[in-house]
């Protein structure tokens, strides 16, 4: 019996920790903060589909992943995240959706959403295998899969990255398809006379013959020049959704540098579109409309989204790119106790005809703003407050970080 002890005191405490952990979690559980969605004005019932996932965390804890957080019509719960979970890291709703439906297809993929395609016949996927030498002969494939939901059927291929002099890296940014082409957008980095370029890059490939059909570069900078930063940001849409409009920023900015901080003395956008189907690249310039006011926050189809915040107000401004016409704007009045001075403090999603808006951030002081509007009309159809449940009850100082806007089907 003797030398089992040891075995069994170490099994012993693995238990009695694993036990503590849970009774641990389940009496802080007791003490998060009971959040509710308090109806301002509108139709409560617009909340009914609308889940907010966010990150809540004690401003005494050193945990800064937090625990997730999920904010509905019928309040708020919270789940702490497991050791796997931790390790790799959050991913959006919509992944947990298509693991759900697509057991199979999904399993062994990553699952960042940028990397799916889904309509109402295809889930596509796409992945870079790198290959990184020390020798410079770096080797990449894009890896692709593509379930057709008809009858099931899983298309999975690989092809070789078109070899470019100077490739170094290779990032996948978003994933589309337009009949029977899928197109990778990515960001490449390469090496020129001992300079570093950054790339956007589409690749064309066809999904019935595994072929590469087309590839091209459509915009590439030098990301640091003298006292120029440059850099292209893709603007944010639905995560896996059909779009023909590729929307790029470019930002130009001047710094001015000295021994102990970077300044930035003057900043430049510029708006790129790219159109899949045409292969039409242009810059857009909207009349009577100043980039460094109004943030691009999101685009859909063939409208981009900008918005500002003016007093008060959340001012949001439509611009058709077919059209190239700007739409009437639509205002939401700001009721939220905190300063909200600058579009960037809240999170702009748009499914089918309604436009959501909703606080980046709230604490224990401050609460969050919950916006619908109808963006064929203008009209506010609901506006709401993430409020404390109960203001009376006393909770540690907290801070709660939003970071996905889902609206169920």
């Amino acid at each position: 019996m003797k030398k089992y002890w040891k075995s069994i005191a170490v099994v012993t405490g693995i238990i009695l920790s694993i036990g503590t952990f849970y009774v641990n979690s389940a009496i802080s559980a007791e003490n998060y903060p009971e959040l509710t969605v308090q109806t301002v004005n509108g139709n409560a019932q617009e909340m009914e589909s609308l889940i907010i996932e966010g990150a809540y965390r004690t401003l005494s804890s050193m945990n800064y992943l937090g625990t997730d957080l999920k904010i509905t019509a019928q309040g708020s719960s919270y789940n702490s995240p497991s050791l796997l979970d931790r390790v790799t890291g959050y991913y959006p709703t919509v992944i947990k959706e298509l693991k759900e439906a697509n057991r199979s297809f999904m399993r062994g993929k990553n699952l960042a959403a940028n990397q799916y395609f889904e309509d109402n016949q295809f889930l596509a996927y796409a992945n870079i295998d790198q290959k990184i030498s020390s020798f410079g002969s770096n080797k990449f494939n894009f890896e692709i899969a593509v379930l057709n939901k008809a009858d099931d059927e899983v298309n999975s291929f690989t092809l070789k990255v078109p070899a470019e002099e100077g490739l170094d890296h290779v990032f996948l940014e978003d994933v589309q398809m337009l009949e029977d082409k899928i197109y990778l957008i990515t960001r490449n980095m390469l090496i020129k006379n001992d300079d570093y370029n950054d790339e956007k890059h589409v690749y064309e490939i066809d999904r019935v013959s595994k072929k590469l059909t087309n590839h091209e570069a459509l915009v590439e900078i030098t990301p640091f020049k003298a006292n120029l930063h440059t850099h292209i940001q893709l603007v944010e849409g639905s995560p896996t959704a059909a779009t023909e409009q590729i929307i790029m920023v470019k930002t130009e900015d001047t710094v001015m540098e000295d021994t102990e901080s970077t300044r930035v003395t003057d900043s430049k956008k510029e708006i790129v579109a790219y159109n899949l189907a045409t292969k039409e690249i242009e810059t857009i310039n909207v009349p009577n409309l100043n980039f460094e006011e109004n943030q691009l926050s999101f685009v859909k189809d063939s409208t981009i989204y900008f918005t500002r915040v003016e007093g008060q107000e959340l001012v949001i401004t439509p611009y058709r790119l077919g059209a190239s016409q700007v739409e009437k704007d639509f205002k939401i009045q700001l009721h939220s106790t905190t300063e909200n001075d600058h579009p960037e403090s809240l999170m702009i999603s748009v499914k089918e005809d309604r436009l959501y808006a909703v606080s980046r951030q709230i604490d224990s002081n401050s609460n969050g703003e919950v916006a619908v509007v109808d963006i064929q009309t203008g009209k506010l159809l609901f506006q709401g407050q993430i409020t404390l449940g109960n203001s009376s009850e006393k909770h540690e100082d907290f801070e709660i970080y939003m970071h996905e806007i889902y609206v169920k089907q």
